[in-house]
């Protein structure tokens, strides 16, 4: 996997150096850069899986450079004031890390990150006796409909005869949420929260049941220092 970071050399090795700890069991390798055109020129012959900016780089323009042209790519920003930052920002793949606790804050986070880390691995699934990989990343949900397990991917629907629940526990490595009884959402493609829905990057909304949306955000919560 690779990581580009786009940060003053202070703040970009601290976090190199807690991200050597969340990706121990990952291959992965990171560039720095001091320029966000040097970064967008790069990008033109490399793939880049998780991005680690600096605050001042949110911006519109590069947001629409780099977060909306790489869907399926988790992004961390560096800041003063993570909260003020974040503002209502709801994107389940942007993270905001204080600059003065980014050690801690990172590995807070270690599950989100680790499950982009599967995110290009694959789904075996037999539809209609056709045996198909589709890529966890294009997975935008599933659903259950009486016996039947729907997916809802980039390239369709599909559905196979299983569990939710054996699903829910295979998937949750691969970063998604059970939000309610019958759904189960690839939580990178999740943009907004709602009282009981949740609106996913293709602008489709999900049920949100209380109890799931509860269990979901108790877990989000960070973790007190010892």
């Amino acid at each position: 996997m690779k990581v580009a970071i786009l940060e003053y050399e202070k703040e970009a090795m601290e976090a190199v150096f807690t991200l050597a700890k969340v990706l121990e069991d990952v291959d992965w390798t990171f560039r720095l850069f001091t320029k966000a055109s040097d970064l967008a020129r790069k990008m033109k012959k490399e793939e880049y899986r998780l991005f680690l900016f600096d605050e001042v780089f949110k911006t519109p323009r590069l947001e629409s450079v780099f977060v909306h042209d790489n869907p399926n790519a988790l992004f961390v920003y560096l800041c003063d004031n993570a909260l003020m930052k974040k503002g209502n920002d709801q994107r389940n793949r942007i993270l905001y890390i204080n600059k003065s606790n980014i050690k801690e804050e990172i590995l807070n986070q270690k599950d989100i990150i680790t499950s982009l880390c599967h995110q290009q691995e694959f789904y075996e699934l037999n539809y209609d006796g056709v045996h198909m990989r589709l890529p966890y990343q294009d997975i935008y949900y599933v659903d259950k409909m009486e016996k039947m397990l729907y997916f809802h991917t980039k390239k369709g629907e599909f559905h196979e005869r299983a569990s939710m629940s054996k699903l829910s526990e295979t998937l949750e490595s691969y970063g998604f949420l059970r939000v309610h009884v019958s759904f189960l959402v690839n939580a990178i493609h999740i943009v907004a929260w709602y009282k009981d829905e949740v609106e996913l990057s293709t602008g489709e909304r999900v049920p949100l049941s209380r109890s799931q949306k509860k269990r979901i955000f108790q877990k989000k919560k960070p973790k007190e220092t010892e």
